[in-house]
């Protein structure tokens, strides 16, 4: 049961980070003399984002937003009214003045909504504008100091497993592959081959993208020195998988036009059938220690494999371009060196 309860707290932080911080934000709101306290909980759950650096983010365009609405609304409403018209005057005014400083768009959504609720309410509470400001501030720094010093989201972790996911379906491609190669390249199956190596891409981008966020929160967490480490090596991997990719949209392309020559004899389609299969295992041998937490490495402590052009193959310009593309993949994943870390 109290495994559970610290495995909630640890990586169910969406679920409770956001309650916490509300309650937290009203009782400091109170206790600075807002009458409106309900402002700072507000700012909280806008500003808990899925990543760090999308809340501080949004805290920072909000609090900018904000005070600069409520300054502005404060020093004009006063001499022109509140109706429709001097309301759609202000919100043109000031949207003009922040496209003129080029302001983000969230900031200039934040000012204006700051413009609409201070005109409103300043005539009925005198107390609203500087409660705006203050409970926006403290609701921000609430959010953010739960959000980022208490089990900050492990965007890190995620992007490992997206890697390893797709390592595994990277060889599974390779797999198949041979698979194709076997039933002597049939052209039908080639257009099949080649859409599924494109979803393969689809998927490869997805995975860099999780890397890019995770390198983003990680760029304001004090405390994720060992992360960053970790997203380095998780660099260098994705690094590996794209070159991975790439080779063997090269050999299915090459593969693909020995097969329109005629002279793709049954020999070396089994030849190449079985290193297209070596290639497969290597890289699920690769995904296997990357994947585990205590492993030393990513290298088999088996014989170094290697695929040479044969001597009798050294003008044939086909077999010539599938070894240089099987070298690399086979120097990519078996040469890695990087230990792995506990995430």
């Amino acid at each position: 049961m109290t495994n559970k309860m610290i495995d909630f707290i640890k990586y169910k932080g969406d679920v409770w980070k956001t309650p916490l911080a509300a309650a937290l934000s009203w009782e400091f709101s109170e206790w600075a003399g807002s009458k409106h306290p309900y402002l700072a909980p507000l700012t909280v759950i806008l500003c808990i984002q899925l990543t760090v650096d999308k809340s501080i983010q949004f805290a920072w365009q909000r609090i900018v937003g904000t005070i600069a609405g409520v300054l502005i609304t404060a020093s004009i409403a006063p001499y022109v009214g509140l109706n429709g018209w001097s309301i759609g005057l202000l919100l043109l005014i000031g949207t003009l003045l922040l496209t003129w400083l080029k302001v983000e768009h969230a900031t200039m959504v934040q000012f204006s909504l700051s413009i609409l609720l201070v005109m409103y309410f300043q005539s009925k509470m005198p107390s609203y504008p500087l409660d705006r400001i203050r409970d926006t501030v403290i609701g921000a720094i609430v959010a953010l100091l739960i959000h980022v010093m208490i089990f900050p989201p492990d965007s890190v972790n995620k992007a490992k497993k997206k890697m390893i996911h797709f390592a595994d379906h990277l060889a599974n491609h390779f797999t198949n592959t041979a698979l194709w190669v076997t039933e002597g390249c049939s052209t039908a199956k080639t257009q099949d081959l080649q859409y599924k190596l494109e979803t393969l891409f689809q998927e490869l981008h997805k995975a860099t993208n999780e890397l890019d966020k995770a390198e983003q929160s990680l760029r304001y967490n004090p405390i994720g020195a060992n992360k960053r480490n970790t997203l380095k090596e998780l660099n260098q991997h994705m690094n590996r998988l794209r070159s991975g990719h790439a080779k063997l949209g090269d050999m299915i392309r090459i593969l693909a036009k020995w097969s329109e020559s005629g002279n793709f004899a049954q020999e070396n389609q089994r030849v190449w059938a079985d290193h297209l299969n070596i290639l497969a295992g290597l890289i699920k041998e690769w995904k296997e220690g990357s994947a585990d937490p205590k492993g030393d490495g990513l290298v088999s402590n088996g014989p170094h494999l290697q695929m040479k052009v044969p001597d009798d193959m050294e003008n044939n310009q086909y077999p010539i371009a599938l070894y240089m593309n099987a070298e690399q993949v086979i120097q990519d994943f078996q040469t890695a060196n990087f230990t792995n870390k506990i995430l």
